[in-house]
């Protein structure tokens, strides 16, 4: 089964609930800033962890102290599908910081 793309006004919707994501191109992103390198590390861990448990996988990009969160379903198109916002609010609420400023 094919997982459907969301509209456009489905997208702003999830994005009002999900403060620090935007919707660049055809992903869900968000990044986070640690106070070191091992810590951006960590959290990616846990992030991988988390996608292993929803067997949906974003892009993690370390740059030091900063994690970036890119998350799009390829089954769907290469689009933002329900999949993406579920994992977007899980990642929320596993990492619990604000956002750090895309």
């Amino acid at each position: 089964m094919t997982d459907q793309p969301l509209t456009e006004a489905e997208i702003e919707l999830a994005l009002s609930e999900l403060p620090g994501w935007n919707h660049t191109g055809d992903r869900l992103e968000r990044s986070w800033t640690f106070e070191g390198h091992l810590a951006s590390v960590a959290a990616a861990t846990a992030v991988g962890w988390l996608q292993e448990q929803r067997n949906h996988h974003a892009d993690l990009t370390i740059q030091y102290n900063r994690l970036t969160v890119s998350t799009t379903t390829h089954s769907a198109g290469h689009k933002v599908s329900a999949k993406d916002v579920e994992l977007a609010q899980a990642v929320s609420e596993l990492l619990g910081q604000p956002p750090s400023g895309t």
